[in-house]
């Protein structure tokens, strides 16, 4: 194998330039797409994480105002 890639002819700098052109553009195209994903990833986690804050701060609620002792006024006798 290495030696087919030592035999093989190299392309001249004038034939070779629009294959690396191409490459660089796939690759730009490709960090742009994979940061896309994961902007759209964070932003989700971001939005369920402020969701599960909220659900916490009610039931930490609740569990306050159920862990409150009733006055006597309010109790039936």
């Amino acid at each position: 194998m290495i030696t087919f890639f030592a035999q093989a002819p190299a392309l001249p700098l004038h034939a070779a330039g629009k294959y690396v052109a191409g490459a660089y553009i796939v690759f730009i195209l490709m960090l742009i797409v994979y940061v896309g994903i994961m902007a759209r990833r964070l932003h989700t986690n971001q939005r369920e994480i402020q969701e599960l804050k909220l659900l916490l701060e009610q039931r930490e609620r609740q569990e306050l105002a159920a862990q409150q002792p009733v006055p006597d006024s309010e109790q039936v006798a």
